[in-house]
């Protein structure tokens, strides 16, 4: 009987599985530009001070998200979360020196996972998209 449930239920955990990607544009981009963009953004003028991205990191262009910032780990390793320290900042515990964003709420359990996914999926970012702050 356990071993018909079991077969019974294969199929599901498959299609479980075998989801889409995350939409950049719908998914991934709201995220970035809530979360990541006001400090990791292309240098701008405040007053009279050039102000650089933190950590010498940027996420306003596929091309600068896959860079490393003064980590010297890069930013994202298209299929391959675990190796990326965008993922592994936004999943540090809430206390921890390193986490991202370090201001305001971090990222909640469905955005650390759709990140991931993206990640894990290429991290596909179509082609002339650059985010940019506001204000």
């Amino acid at each position: 009987m356990k071993q018909n449930l079991v077969l019974a239920l294969l199929p599901l955990g498959i299609m479980v599985t075998a989801t889409a990607a995350p939409d950049f544009a719908k998914d991934i981009q709201p995220i970035l530009q809530e979360k990541c963009i006001d400090c990791h953004a292309a240098p701008y003028k405040k007053g009279t001070r050039l102000r650089k991205p933190k950590g010498d990191y940027r996420v306003d262009t596929r091309e600068n998200i896959m860079k490393a910032g003064d980590s010297e780990e890069p930013g994202v390793v298209p299929k391959n979360a675990a190796k990326s320290e965008v993922y592994k900042r936004i999943i540090l515990p809430e206390d921890h020196d390193d986490i991202m964003p370090p201001k305001g709420d971090p990222l909640t359990l469905a955005e650390q996972k759709l990140i991931k996914d993206w990640i894990d999926a290429g991290a596909k970012w179509p082609k002339g998209v650059v985010l940019k702050r506001e204000g």
